[in-house]
């Protein structure tokens, strides 16, 4: 019962936040990301989408402490 609706609210996070980025990113993006999170335990495709958002999040962060250095 649990995989069923955690699969059901991925595919219901990606559907939705598909559909309102385009009038909304700032909601749409987190809500696909939310998505892939939930089905990336099943879905390989999900997970290889996650494991590319995990590596630009880490370089952005490593590119502002370099940057923005005290």
């Amino acid at each position: 019962m649990k995989q069923v609706l955690r699969l059901a609210g991925g595919f219901f996070a990606l559907i939705i936040g598909a559909i309102i980025t385009l009038p909304l990113p700032e909601f749409g993006i987190p809500l696909v990301l939310l998505g892939t999170r939930l089905l990336g335990d099943r879905y390989k495709w999900a997970k290889f989408l996650n494991q590319k958002v995990d590596a630009g999040w880490a370089k952005t962060k490593a590119w502002f402490k370099k940057v923005f250095r005290r």
